[in-house]
This record gives structure tokens, sequence and C-alpha cells, in this order.
């Protein structure tokens, strides 16, 4: 119930902003990689989000573990991460005329899976979200952006946080009037 109430503001908050004039859809695809207690675990890395005020934005992120990774001194423990999903709010600052630096600040919430001789068990990954990146557009439609997310977990078994690193494309699908 908790994460269906989660899902249903943080699509509020991402979706509420296209009714804005002169609005610009975009969504955005790649690889993330989670560092979790020395683990660097990879994952497939969609969003989507709206851009309004020429310089603010939300955005709707989703990503789902790409295979299990190796961590600590135990040659059998690994970490997975099962799903992640965020709402975060943007702010866009242009220092070339195709290239913007990014803030992020928002909420997320995800399942990482740990699995020890066999033996499996999910942890919890709510919490604060922001970071930092860029973009750059090839063209008005096409360009690429790379940014950092820290994420603060209020779980123990995540051991204060995760830093997310990510590099994808981007498609832009024009003004919304």
């Amino acid at each position: 119930m908790y994460k269906s109430a989660v899902a249903a503001i943080l699509a509020g908050a991402v979706l509420f902003p296209a009714a804005a004039a002169d609005s610009e859809l975009y969504v955005n695809g790649g690889l993330a990689i989670f560092d979790a207690e020395g683990a660097n675990i990879n994952a497939l890395n969609l969003r989507g989000g709206v851009e309004f005020y020429e310089l603010f934005g939300a955005e709707f992120e989703a990503a789902f573990g790409l295979g299990a990774e190796d961590v600590g001194e135990f040659d059998d423990a690994q970490l997975e991460v099962e799903n992640q999903l965020s709402g975060v709010f943007v702010g866009r600052y242009p220092v070339l005329p195709n290239a913007d630096v990014l803030g992020r600040i928002g909420y997320t919430t995800g399942e990482l899976q740990t699995s020890v001789s066999g033996v499996s068990s999910d942890a919890e990954i709510d919490g604060f979200a922001f970071g930092f990146g860029g973009e750059y557009m090839f063209t008005e439609a096409l360009g690429i952006r790379t940014d950092y997310t820290r994420i603060e977990v209020d779980n123990d078994e995540v051991d204060g946080g995760l830093n997310v690193f990510s590099i994808g494309g981007v498609f832009k699908f024009g003004e919304v009037r």
C-alpha cells in the first residue's frame, strides 16, 4: 500500500507540470551503475520527463538490474538491483548552446536482492535522492546525458546509501502546447 501511494504521488509530480505552457517532453535510457558495498551493479535505466519554464522540470525514473555482482569477503555472496523507481525535480542551466548542466532532487524507492550460499533476502532502498549531471544535444531531438545520483537509504543492510552513475541517450519530443 505504501509503495502504491508513493508511486501515485511521484506520477502526479511528473505529470502535473505537463499542463504548463511551452513544456517539452523527453525520454532517455541507458546504463546505470549502482555502487553498493563495494559491488558495481549494472542496471538498465529508463527516464521520462517534462521540461517546463526552460530551467526546471520533473522526471520519473526506473532501473532494473542486469545481473548479480559478487560482494564482500565471501566468494558466494552476491547483490542485485531488483528495481528502483524515482520521482525527481530537475534544474537545468545552459552552459553552451547545446549543453546543459543538471541538478536533481527527489525521492526513490526500490529493492536490492542479496544472496549468500543460495539463501536470498531483499533490502528496501527507500530514501532521499540528489545529484548532478550534464546533457549535450547533437540535434534538437537527439542527445546524450550523464549524471551522478546519491541515494540516502535508511536501511542498515545497505550501510548508509548508494551512489549511482548513469549514461544514456536522450530523445526530446518537442514543445507541447
